[in-house]
Parts: structure tokens; C-alpha cells; sequence
């Protein structure tokens, strides 16, 4: 049960360590207060504001549409009245019928939105009857033929009086409103700059506990660490405080330093060994393959003597035979120099600068075509060679044109009848090495075995397919003499059409400088 759910709190030498689990569940739940708070203030400060809006869109905005709309039917109801009376025109007589309708609407839409909350509505309404009463015919809704303007006009002149006393009540109203809209958003930006200040402190609060708990331990256990790394062995982590976990990653840290003397020397022990074995390993590889030479030769004298008839001849059945034997000696042979060369490269990885000179890459690479020619000639490939120019490079001559052979005989090997093998050194894109190329038209690799061929012993499946002959070391021996001279090898192959293999190698700075 412990193993999956931690102590949230332990008692180590009489001092009370909370679990890092238990800091930061701490620390979530007072975030998780915080967030809440702050939430909560500033939902009730943006409902404060809402309501006043919708207040201000409901009852304020209605109440001046209504007075605007009672104001304008008022006046076209008194100039269609006086129209008529003037003119007589039946078309004024229409107007006020209209109007006084319009009117009518109006006012009670007034009503409903005012909602008892202006007195002054009341006279309004009094005050328009009477002017109805004065231009309007008894019991018609048509204006009368002849007006008193003596009379209606101080009537007119009420109602619009009464009608500004309600807008001016609007105005008030709307005012009003307004004053508690901006003191309602007031309030709630202040609740909520509180609630973030509050938020903020009680964030910080917490953070500083955890800081206590788990950020001054580590750092002191990191300058501890530091302090080992440098070479102080008597430097000890503090166990007196911070989180259950630290506590004992520090008691785990100071065990630790207490054997490290013993595993540093262990240690040095064991890589003497080491180096003790990989010694013998080289002697035996050296010595074994050396060895193995020896019967290799006889064996492969002899079986050249049985096919050349020396001893009698031979049936097709035994000259079968012996080819097998004579292709597969070949083969170990050529293992037992590329393990050889591997590991004589190996021993001479520290030794390997005293025997680089400066020489020129051009001359390796011709003098390897000049060797290959047999080669090339008994596969009918064809060889070209674009070497033109001095390329000084600082290395040695022998390992660099074995790195040189492997190539250009790879691709002479792997080329069908009839194929080419081109060859060119150019720059390199930073202009300060020399790039060797070397692109064929053989049966080139597949896509997914490309990066493996630089590993021992690896061939590429179609070349062991057709039986032609290789150790898979070819390539490794290639990439460990480039990299020995500061370089780097490239290869890029389709299946079906060739491949093309690049050593890029350093210039030499100075031939002159350079050679001794």
C-alpha cells in the first residue's frame, strides 16, 4: 500500500516532513480557492452591471421612444387640426383621425413602460384630453370645421408643458440609472482588483511554502552535488529539512558518497582489467590470424596444384569441388587481413599522427585505378578517372589508398558487364577539403540495409544473393581510416541503378609547412 500511495507526512530525527505530494495538493487547493474567489467576485460584479443595463435597455430607452412618439403624434394631430380648419380640406380631417389614433397608442404605451414611476404622467394625460375635447367633434373623431385658438392653443401649449415635465422625469430617471450603472461597474472593478490582489498574495504565499519545502532543499542538494563533482568527498546533504521525499533522496545522496571512494577505485580497477583484456584480445587476434595464415597458404597452394593436373587430372564433379574449397579459402584469407587491418587500426589509434605526412590524394587515387585495371578488365567495367589538379591532404599514404581500394573495387566488383565506374575529386562545400566520389551502375542496395553496411560483418542482401564474394568489412575498414584523417564518408544507393560512396578528407593547410 505504501509503494503506490506515498506518506503524505513522516517523522525523520524528531523533525516533521510533509511528502511532496501532500505540498503540492496543499498548493493546488489554495489555487483551486483562489481561482474560485476570483471568479465568484468578478461574476458578481459582471451580473451587477448586466442588470443595470438591462434596466437601462428595458424601462429607460422605452420611456424616451414613448415620449418621442407621444411629442410627434401630439403635433401632427394639432397641424392636420388647423388644416382642416383653414382649408377645410378632407385630407387634413384623415390626418387628424390618424393622428389622434397614433395618439391614443402612444399614450397608453407611455403608461405601460412608465410604470407608476413618473406623477407627471397624469397631467399629460389630462392635459391632451382637453385639447381632444377642444378640436375634436363631439362624439366623431373628425376635427371641427371652426376652432376656438384662443382656447386650444394655451390648451396645446399645457400639454406640451406637461409633456416636457414627463421628458424632463425621463431625463432624470435615465440619470439616475446611469449614475448606478457607472457606480455598480465601479464597485465590481474594485471587488475584483481586490479579489486578484488577494489572489495574488495568497499565490505567492503558497508558492513561498513550496519554495520552502522543495526549492531551497534541491538547490542545496544540487551545490552538494556540485561540491562531490569537484573533488570535496566530505561534503554532506542536508536532511533537516524540505519534503519527505528530499529528506531522503539527501540520506540516499550522503549513502551513496560514502562508497563512492570504494566504486571510484573498483572502478579503476576494472578499467585496468579492461584494458588488460582488450590487450590480450589484440595479441590473440594478432597472433591467432597469423597463425591461420600459414595453413591458409598451403591449402590454397595445394588446391591450385589439384586444378592445374600436377597431381593427375581431375573430373568435372572434382574440379566443382575444388573450386568451392580454392572461392572459400579466398574468402577466409581476405577475412583474416580485413581483421587484421581492423585491428592494427585499433592499436594504432593513438600512434597513428606520427606516420601522416602530406601527400597528394590525386596520386592515391591513380595509382589504385592503375591496380584495379585486371580487375576492371576481367568484369568489363569501365573505369574513368577525373583527377586532374593537386589535392595536398595530411595523412597516411598506405591506409588512405586502402580506403581508396575498398572503394573503387566495391564498385568495380558489384558493376555488371558493360558498366561504368566514374571517379572525381572536387571541392568540398566549404571549400576546405577535397571530396573523392566514386558513383557506379551496378546493382546498387536496398533502401533499408544502407545504414547497417557500416556495421562488421554486414553484406547487403543482394550481393549475398548472387553469391559474390565479401567479409562485410569493407566499408567499416573505409569509415575507420577516413574518420582516423579527420573525414567523413557519404553513401547513396538505389536498388537497380548504382550507388555512389564520398570521402570527404581535409586539406592540408600548408604542404609546405607540413611535409618534415
Amino acid at each position: 500500500m505504501s509503494a503506490r500511495f506515498p506518506a503524505l507526512a513522516r517523522v525523520r530525527d524528531g523533525v516533521r516532513h510533509r511528502g511532496v505530494r501532500a505540498i503540492l495538493l496543499q498548493v493546488l487547493v489554495l489555487l483551486c480557492l483562489v481561482l474560485v474567489f476570483t471568479g465568484a467576485t468578478a461574476l458578481w460584479g459582471l451580473h451587477t452591471v448586466q442588470l443595470n443595463v438591462a434596466t437601462t435597455r428595458t424601462t429607460i430607452t422605452p420611456l424616451v421612444d414613448a415620449t418621442h412618439q407621444v411629442e410627434a403624434t401630439l403635433l401632427r394631430a394639432q397641424t392636420a387640426a388647423r388644416g382642416y380648419a383653414v382649408s377645410g380640406d378632407r385630407t387634413f380631417a384623415r390626418e387628424y383621425a390618424e393622428a389622434t389614433a397614433d395618439l391614443t397608442g402612444a399614450q397608453e404605451v407611455l403608461g405601460e413602460v412608465a410604470a407608476g414611476r413618473v406623477p407627471q404622467l397624469r397631467s399629460l394625460n389630462e392635459s391632451v384630453d382637453t385639447w381632444l375635447g377642444l378640436t375634436r367633434e363631439p362624439g366623431r373623431d373628425t376635427p371641427r370645421r371652426s376652432m376656438d385658438l384662443s382656447r386650444t392653443a394655451p390648451a396645446m401649449d399645457r400639454a406640451l408643458g406637461t409633456l416636457e415635465d414627463v421628458r424632463a422625469e425621463v431625463s432624470s430617471l435615465r440619470e439616475q440609472r446611469r449614475a448606478d450603472l457607472n457606480r455598480s461597474m465601479t464597485l465590481a472593478a474594485a471587488a475584483v482588483v481586490t479579489a486578484a490582489v488577494l489572489s495574488i498574495a495568497v499565490t505567492l504565499l503558497a508558492l513561498r511554502r513550496a519554495d520552502r519545502a522543495l526549492g531551497a532543499p534541491l538547490l542545496a542538494l544540487q551545490r552538494t552535488v556540485a561540491r562531490q563533482r569537484a573533488g570535496d568527498h566530505d561534503a554532506v546533504a542536508d536532511t533537516s529539512r524540505g519534503a519527505v521525499e528530499v529528506v531522503d533522496l539527501a540520506a540516499s545522496f550522503n549513502a551513496f558518497t560514502r562508497e563512492a571512494r570504494d566504486v571510484v577505485k573498483q572502478r579503476e580497477r576494472t578499467l585496468e582489467q579492461l584494458t588488460e583484456l582488450d590487450r590480450q584480445k589484440s595479441v590473440f587476434v594478432s597472433t591467432t590470424n597469423h597463425e591461420l595464415r600459414t595453413p591458409l597458404t598451403s591449402i590454397s597452394g595445394y588446391v591450385e596444384m589439384l586444378q592445374d593436373g600436377d597431381f593427375g587430372g581431375v573430373g568435372p564433379e572434382q574440379a566443382r569441388v575444388l573450386e568451392v574449397v580454392r572461392r572459400n579459402t579466398e574468402r577466409l584469407r581476405l577475412l583474416i587481413e580485413d581483421l587484421l587491418l581492423i585491428n592494427k587500426l585499433d592499436q594504432d589509434q593513438e600512434n597513428r599522427s606520427a606516420r601522416h605526412r602530406v601527400l597528394d590524394l590525386a596520386e592515391c587515387v591513380s595509382g589504385v585505378v592503375t591496380n584495379l585495371v585486371p580487375q576492371a578488365v576481367a568484369g568489363e567495367v569501365t573505369v574513368h578517372a577525373d583527377t586532374d589538379g593537386s589535392w595536398p591532404v595530411f595523412g597516411d599514404r598506405d591506409r588512405l589508398e586502402r580506403a581508396v581500394t575498398n572503394v573503387v573495387g566495391n564498385a568495380v566488383k558489384f558493376t555488371p558487364p558493360g558498366g561504368t565506374v566514374t571517379l572525381t575529386l572536387t571541392p568540398t562545400a566549404s571549400g576546405h577539403g577535397v571530396r573523392f566520389s566514386c558513383e557506379d551502375t551496378g546493382m546498387g542496395i536496398p533502401a533499408n540495409e544502407i545504414d547497417s553496411l557500416f556495421t562488421s560483418f554486414t553484406r547487403a542482401s543482394n550481393a549475398a544473393a548472387q553469391q559474390i564474394p565479401g567479409t562485410g568489412l569493407g566499408l567499416v575498414i573505409v569509415r575507420t581510416i577516413v574518420e582516423q584523417h579527420g573525414g567523413t564518408v557519404g553513401l547513396r544507393s538505389v536498388e537497380g541503378e548504382g550507388t555512389t560512396v564520398t570521402l570527404d578528407l581535409p586539406l592540408a593547410p600548408s604542404a609546405e609547412a607540413a611535409t618534415p
